[in-house]
Order: structure tokens, then sequence, then C-alpha cells
């Protein structure tokens, strides 16, 4: 089963747009379209921003289909799961094939654009007033079912079909309030498998029943029924599966509803007048005659007579009350999908909602021809935070030997597998005679499932490799809540032309516990991608197979443009509105992607706007080459060459300010800066900006070039005139600096000092040739060297802590190297007998770099320490086994 699509390519559309490179979709027409895409935007272009901000730009947008709620003012937010959940509410939201023969038996059949037979979820049948039966389904308590009176009892059955399998534990009978209810009536239940077998054409259903009245009833409104489970189940297991559901009267009190006084009578419509009985009263007995017989009686034999309200039951509402929303569905839809190493199993048919389909998955072996088979893994599409699975397998199936099933939020291992956590006991390895389980557990953050078809106590031959099928119905996976992670990817974004991206900024409602995450990747080229479909929207393998069916066959061709050669990867994750772009730029194409957090599943965060601001670039590309950039010494002081090659169009302005950016927070020291050509750097006649005394830079024409340091790690340059089309080719910085991590990047830019926070990036690349740097980018690999610590300095190794304001501390200089994470590194202090005296630590979110700890002489109370000799023992948490310690004594004098 699946949910209703609204155009003839919808599914196929969606499951190509979620690929995370997906840039745009658009239907190839045979007129150009002069440039303009043929797919509504997710943004808007303005002179300086690009904005993202109303429904339409939203609904273009890349997101899990069923999970995402838009506001028609533009506010998007992770749609809540509801648990229990009404599953009549959104039956119309499911259709499934049915078998043509069976047309008439489903009022709520219809073809598809292929001329499939479906029935959608609805009214499946309504013996009686079939135009009013919806009226029972719509939530409405005020609008109702009402059978016509003129109807035969056997007519008032009322069948509501919720169009996929759902796992029931209630059902709900409501009658309006002022009319009848039914005087009895019966509710059954099914589950869609026919009970005669498959071979079976006459449509029946395996309905049961779900209760009733006992008696008759003229006052009862509502009535709940709660269901039990139909065949074996393990203990979790409760309610029923049920897609069916029938209300049949089964008994009527017609015209004589309710006895009134003759002007109560008169008062009623016609349509409500019931019975009018005239009695003959006759010795003690009492019989009903004509009113002419009547009129004729002596006034002592006329007994009366009596008038009745006609019986007008209305149904007002029937619900199906479920253990929650089955996200299982849909999962294709939403970008998810499912696997199975055996090419000839389909194990879509596991989570379609269809009774009368399975799975056929092999009995699981590592090893063989078949090895991996019987392995299925599931992506759901997004993350939800699942709290139960259930696996059915229907009567007539092969029954289930035994199973593992485990779940994942996506969370990687160091060798970039996902990190599993079972959710299934020991007992479901093992199963006899089982057929309906649930695997229950406290709510998590998931995303991925597997299922392992398993026969551990070797019932069956597949350890010898006999391909052995067991079979599964139907695998449903139920969440609550607001989803922890909902993501969503824009559309391709074109600029319009190359622009240098300078800030984001967003608008959203974060509630305590939720917040909003925003990424982006840029781009200047792009791929077009064709996918060729016939008339019923079966994709062809290539132009070739398109080409070779009749043309009154072919259909429609898709085109799909997608990130080209050097794209980005996504940023890093901007987490306040505001910040500026990390990703590189200028260029003409970007993507947003954002995510919204939640960490309890009754908040969500809400995006009402993203805006990307841009300006007109500095210089068309620049790019940027370091040198050495292999076998760096690590910690150690080095000195380095920054290579830097603008190319301009005629229309950029051109900059004067470097920054230059060291990793680790490193110190920089600038030695000098030089500009020119290659062919002028290889001859030793570039422009040179020389260090003439301390802190002071000029060329040999005397003009001075400024320096700041912006921060320890950050050096920004000024030069004295701007760069721009036809002055230098290359600009050389030369500094000296540290390295505490193989694979280390600095990073450069540019920018213009009439233009305040306009800061074109430097591209890695490789813009001088081998004789000036040789390789390519920004990256630095240092030697291989054991140990985290490195560079110890102790100033000055002795120091008398007397408040005389001479050698009052010691200084313990340090560099750790090769620790990329956020980690404590301390020094313990000891004393010649061991005991630990003093403890300095400090924690940064990044460990590598250069550390000062100082040292006052006093121990954890405050007292001055004895003088002597102590060891100094500087320790880094690490994971990796690496040595994490160094140690140096330090003396105490007074």
């Amino acid at each position: 089963m699946k949910r209703r699509l609204p155009a003839q390519y919808s599914m196929i559309l969606a499951t190509a747009a979620r690929r995370l490179t997906l840039g745009f979709v658009a239907l190839f027409l045979p007129m150009a379209l002069n440039g303009v895409w043929a797919q509504a935007k997710g943004y808007s272009l303005g002179a300086d921003r690009v904005e993202v901000r109303t429904q339409a730009h939203w609904q273009a947008w890349e997101f899990p289909s069923d999970m995402v709620t838009i506001t028609p003012s533009g506010s998007v937010q992770s749609r809540f799961i509801q648990v229990p959940h009404n599953a009549v509410l959104n039956a119309a939201d499911f259709s499934y094939p049915i078998d043509g023969s069976l047309r008439d038996q489903y009022a709520n059949s219809f073809q598809d654009e292929n001329n499939t037979l479906l029935a959608r979820g609805g009214i499946k049948r309504a013996g009686s007033n079939p135009q009013l039966a919806e009226r029972a389904i719509d939530a409405d308590i005020a609008t109702a079912w009402e059978p016509d009176p003129a109807d035969p009892l056997r007519d008032w059955v009322l069948e509501i079909d919720l169009g996929r399998l759902v796992s029931a534990t209630k059902v709900v009978v409501r009658f309006a309030e002022e009319r009848d209810p039914f005087l009895q009536f019966r509710v059954h239940s099914a589950g869609g498998q026919n009970p005669f077998g498959t071979a079976d054409r006459s449509g029946a259903l395996d309905y049961t029943l779900v209760g009733g009245t006992t008696q008759p009833n003229r006052d009862q409104r509502v009535f709940e029924f709660d269901l039990a489970p139909l065949g074996t189940h393990t203990e979790e297991w409760t309610g029923r599966i049920v897609q069916y559901l029938r209300v049949a009267a089964t008994a009527t009190n017609g015209e004589r509803a309710q006895q009134l006084s003759a002007e109560e009578y008169q008062a009623l419509t016609a349509e409500n007048q019931g019975a009018v009985e005239y009695v003959w009263k006759i010795a003690s007995e009492e019989r009903l005659v004509t009113a002419e017989r009547y009129d004729q009686l002596p006034l002592e034999q006329q007994g009366g007579v009596r008038y009745f309200r006609r019986e007008r039951p209305q149904l007002a509402e029937v619900e199906v009350w479920t253990i929650g929303e089955n996200i299982a569905l849909g999962i294709v839809e939403r970008g998810g999908n499912l696997h199975d190493v055996n090419p000839n199993s389909s194990p879509e048919l596991a989570v379609d909602g269809n009774v009368r389909t399975e799975w056929q998955g092999m009995v699981y072996f590592p090893t063989g021809e078949t090895a991996e088979w019987g392995l299925l893994n599931v992506n759901l599409g997004s993350h939800f935070l699942v709290h139960a699975v259930r696996i059915i397998t229907r009567v007539g199936g092969r029954n289930l030997i035994g199973y593992i099933l485990r779940g994942s939020d996506g969370s990687l291992a160091p060798d970039g597998s996902l990190i599993w956590e079972e959710l299934s006991g020991e007992t479901r390895q093992l199963n006899q005679n089982t057929r309906l389980f649930e695997d229950h557990f406290e709510p998590r953050p998931m995303r991925f499932l597997e299922f392992r078809n398993l026969d551990i106590a070797r019932r069956t031959r597949a350890h010898e490799g006999h391909r052995i099928l067991s079979t599964v119905t139907e695998i449903q996976v139920f969440a609550n809540g607001f989803l922890p992670i909902l993501e969503m990817t824009s559309d391709l974004i074109d600029l319009g032309s190359s622009k240098t991206l300078t800030t984001i900024d967003w608008e959203a409602d974060t509630p305590l516990g939720t917040a909003v995450e925003v990424r982006t990747r840029t781009g200047n080229d792009l791929r077009e991608v064709n996918r060729y479909f016939k008339k019923d929207g079966t994709e062809v393998a290539n132009k070739e197979e398109y080409e070779k069916q009749p043309s009154f066959y072919r259909g429609d061709i898709l085109t799909e443009f997608l990130p080209g050669p050097g794209w980005s990867n996504w940023s890093q994750v901007y987490v306040k509105s505001g910040e500026v772009i990390r990703s590189p730029n200028p260029r003409r194409y970007m993507m947003i992607q954002a995510r919204l957090l939640s960490e309890d599943a009754a908040e969500a965060a809400s995006l009402e706007s993203i805006q990307i601001h841009f300006t007109a670039p500095l210089v068309d590309r620049i790019a940027g080459e370091i040198e050495p950039k292999r076998d760096v010494p690590s910690g150690e002081l080095t000195d380095f060459d920054l290579f830097i090659r603008p190319i301009f169009a005629a229309q950029n302005p051109g900059f004067d300010l470097i920054r230059l950016i060291a990793p680790s927070r490193a110190n920089i020291k600038l030695r000098q800066v030089s500009l020119g050509d290659e062919s002028e750097f290889a001859a030793g006649n570039e422009e040179t900006f020389a260090e003439v005394e301390k802190g002071r830079f000029e060329n040999g024409a005397g003009e001075e070039l400024e320096w700041t340091k912006v921060a320890s790690d950050t050096l920004q340059l000024g030069l004295p005139r701007i760069l721009r089309r036809g002055s230098a080719d290359i600009v050389r910085l030369s500094f000296s600096s540290r390295v505490f991590l193989s694979g280390a990047t600095f990073a450069a830019e540019v920018g213009r000092s009439t233009q305040a926070d306009n800061w074109q990036r430097v591209d890695p690349a490789d813009p001088v040739g081998d004789e000036l740097a040789a390789g390519e980018g920004l990256t630095v690999l240092t030697t291989a060297r054991r140990g985290q610590i490195g560079t110890i300095e102790v100033d000055p190794a002795i120091f008398s802590p007397n408040g005389d304001g001479i050698n009052d501390t010691a200084v313990f200089s340090f560099a750790v190297l090769k620790v990329n994470v956020a980690r404590q590194v301390v020094v313990h202090l000891y004393d010649l007998a061991g005991r630990e005296v003093r403890r300095l630590s400090e924690r940064r979110n990044m460990a590598n770099g250069l550390y000062r700890l100082v040292w006052d002489g006093r121990d954890e109370g405050g007292t001055l320490v004895s003088p002597g000799l102590y060891l100094a023992r500087i320790e880094v948490d690490d994971d990796a086994g690496d040595d994490n310690s160094a140690a140096r004594l330090v003396g105490v004098a007074y």
C-alpha cells in the first residue's frame, strides 16, 4: 500500500529528489525555456541576498515528505507523531491494488493514470444512503450517516477500509446525541485475508466479532470495544491487526421508536412521524384495529390511540484507535529504502501495509553462494523516536524460525560502519508457532533497522547451503512525538553569477531542548543527467533503450541537474544566526541544509526563514598553496611560504587586505611579503616587503606594509595599494608557525579596506609551479613521531614563591600534538615521596596547540609547599593508546 501521490511521476521524483547531491528536477520540454528552469524555486534572489521564507519556498525543498508541517505563513516544523492514533483520520492517505473482479465490492476503488485498479482508504461499502457514509469518518461529531428508513435492515451496514493494516487496540462507535442509536448492532473487524484461501475470488474477508449490543438499546450513544489479539503472539503484543471494519444494525424499532402524545406527534415532520395504533378494548384484551374500524366501535370499547415517533438512527463517528502511527509506511516516498542482498526478493512488501503480500527472506547464513541473504537493512528515511517494532506473519504463510532485530541512529564506528544496538531479546532467536511479535523498548532516536532471519537451532538445512524461505508479512515501526532530527535540503540555488557569500541569518523558534543547525555547500559547475520513461511510468535504462520503444509508448524525459566537479562538501555547522559563510566562495551555485533538533519529544523547533547575504567578488578566483607541506616536525617552529594567485575579471574591484589563520591557535610570526610573477620570483626580482626594524616592513621604495595581530593565530596585512587586474600575479607570505596535527590546514582570505567585513576565502589549489611550491593545497603533513606532548619547557627551572616579585611562579610551556578533539590537559605536581600536592589543568574543544600553565608554589589547600624538588607530570586524555604523558623536574627555593 502506498500514500496517495499528487502526480504521475511523484514517487519517482520523490525517490530521486532525496539524493543528497540533487540540485533540482525539471521535466525536459521539447521547446526551450530560454534558460528558465521548469520548477518552482525554493528561494527568492535579491540584489544582495538569497531568501527562503514562504510556504512555496519550503515546499520546493527536499525532506521526509510525510513528516513535515509547513504553515501558510511559511513556518516549517517536524510533524508530531500521535500515540495513540485514530487510524480512520488519515485512511484516505493510503491506497492499494485490488483485483478487477472486485470493483463492485469496493465503492472506494479508482483507476490511476496507469489504469491500475486501486482502493483508497475510506468507505468500502454502505448498504444505505452511501452518499452520506463519509460523515461517519470525518472526525465531526455534528455530522452523521443515517440509513434510509425505507431500506431493509440488512442494508443498514457500513464497511470502512483503513487503507492499510494497523495494530488496533480499541474501536469506538459514536451515535448522534440528538438522534437514535441502533437498537441493536454488531461490529466486526478483518485483517484483509481471504478465509477461503488465495485461490478464492469471492472477495471474502476474515471478519471476526469485535463487539456489539446484548440487549435493545435506546439511550447509550457511545460504545467502546477493546480488541484482543487473534493468533499466537508474544507477551508484549496488545490489540488486533485490522484493515477493515463493519458496523451493522441487527434490530430496529422502525416506526415505533418512542410513544408520544397526539400534540407531540402532530408537531413532528412527516418523515419523523411513525406508527399510529388504534386500540380495541374488549373484556381484558386489547387488539389493534384500523382507524375506520376504531371509529365504528362503541365508546366504551375504544381503548385509545397511540402515537409513535419513527426511529431515526444516526452513526456520527467510528474511530479505530491504534498503538500509534506505523512509520514504516511511506519509507520510500520519504527518501528511505530497504535492501536485501537476495536479488529475487521484494523487501518492500514487508512495509506496504498489505496482509496479502509478504517478503520471502532466506534464512540467513554468512557463507556460501547465498551469503548474507535474509539480512534486511531498512533506512526509515529520517530520524524518529522509536519505541516499538512489530513483526507479523500471516496465517497460511511460512512461519518465522527466528530473528535478530537491531537498530542504529546513524552513528559510525571507527571503521565507518554503523553502530548497532540489539532490540530483540534472545527468545526471538528461536520461534515455534508465534506469528505476532512485538519488541518494545524505551524510546530512542533511530534511523536504521536491521532484521536478520535466523535458524540458530539448525532445524532447517540452511547451514548446509540450502535455500530455506522464512516469510514476513509486515514490519511495523512505532515512534512518538516530534522528530529528534529533521533534515531539509534546498534545491540548487543559482546566484546568477559568481558571488562572495558573506553571512547567514535565520529566524527560528527554539524552545528549551531544541536547536537549529544549518550547513552550506557551493560550486561552479553542474552536470545534467537524463532519465527516460515509458508511458506507464516505467523507467528504462538509457537513451538507446528509450529510442527502441515505439513512439506511442515513449513517455517523458526527466532531466536532473546535479552538482558537478569541484563542489565542496557540506560546511561545518552554523549554530548561531549571523555567522560567516564557511563554504568556498565566490561561487555561482550553492545549496543549504537545515536540521531541526529536539531532545524532547513534546517540543520542536520551527524555522521561519533563512537568508544568505552576498556581495560582488573582490576577485574572480583566488588560489593558495603552502610550502613546505610534508615532513613538517610536529610542534616545532617552522618557516612557511604561502603563495596566493588571484585571477581578476574586468569588473572585480581588487583587494588590499590579506588575512592568514593558523590551525590549532598556533602563533604566527611574519618574516616578509613578496609580490611578482613566476618569472620574477624565479629570477629573484620580486617586490619584497622586508622587516627593516622590529615590527616594521618596507619595500625598496620605502612603502610600508601595515600589519596587525587580530588574534594569536590570525595575522592581518594591509598592502600600500590595491591589487587588481594587471597588477602582481602572485603574493608570497613568508612566516613562522607551528603545526600540532598532521593534516592541519592553514586558511587565508583577502579583503578591501573600504568594504568592512567583505572577506573572500583563498581556495586551496596549485597556483604556482613546483619550483616555487611542490604539490598543492594549504594542508600540512607532519613527520611521524610517538607521543602527544612535545617541546616542554619549565621557566624558571628553580623558582622562589616568596612574594618578592622575582621568579615567584614557574611556567610550564609545552605542545599537545595529534589530538584534534576536546580533551583535558593536566599538570600533576608530586613531591619526592610521590604525594600529589597540586593539579593544574586546562580543557579545550580542540586540544592541539601550545599551553602555558602557571604554578604559584602552593598546594591544593593554598599553602606554600616546602622547598625542594618536585616532579611535574603532564598528561592528556587519550583514546588511541599513544604515549600521552611526559615529566620534568622543577625546584622550589626560599
